[in-house]
């Protein structure tokens, strides 16, 4: 939304915005009580969210546990990150300032394998903490975690 706006501010400089410029504001405003209750979900919970991935992950794969501590704090920061895209209704930040910074980092580590075992978890993990509605509009953020980390 953000990215959204700014792109607005340029191409309607010197014009009222068209009522179909301003449809995307419309529907956030709609979204934005949930977008707000998923935010505070997943940021009041985000301790209990690594700690359930994690469970998840050592079941698949108990060696995991070897370099758990190294990965943590960038999962930690993965979820905070898509919890704003959440917020603001922004995938295309999240995917350029994140996603795409994490995906060099996990190939020169070669763990995309990981990857694919983490993200999977989380995709089931995320819908315990929130409520159908608000996990509706946080799948399609998870998931593209998923598309370009895996």
């Amino acid at each position: 939304m953000l990215k959204q706006f700014a792109d607005l501010t340029i191409e309607a400089d010197g014009r009222y915005a068209e009522d179909y410029e301003l449809k995307f504001l419309e529907d956030y405003l709609e979204s934005q009580d949930l977008r707000m209750s998923a935010y505070i979900k997943i940021r009041d919970n985000a301790d209990a969210i690594v700690e359930a991935v994690r469970v998840g992950k050592n079941k698949r794969n108990p060696e995991f546990k070897d370099y758990y501590a190294t990965c943590k704090r960038d999962f930690i920061d993965l979820i905070r990150y898509s919890a704003a895209a959440l917020l603001f209704d922004d995938l295309e930040r999240l995917r350029t300032n994140m996603l795409l910074w994490f995906q060099t980092i996990a190939k020169s580590w070669t763990f995309e394998d990981d990857n694919n075992d983490t993200y999977d978890v989380l995709l089931q993990v995320i819908p315990q903490f929130l409520t159908p509605e608000e996990a509706k509009l946080a799948l399609p953020i998870f998931e593209l975690n998923c598309a370009v980390l895996v």
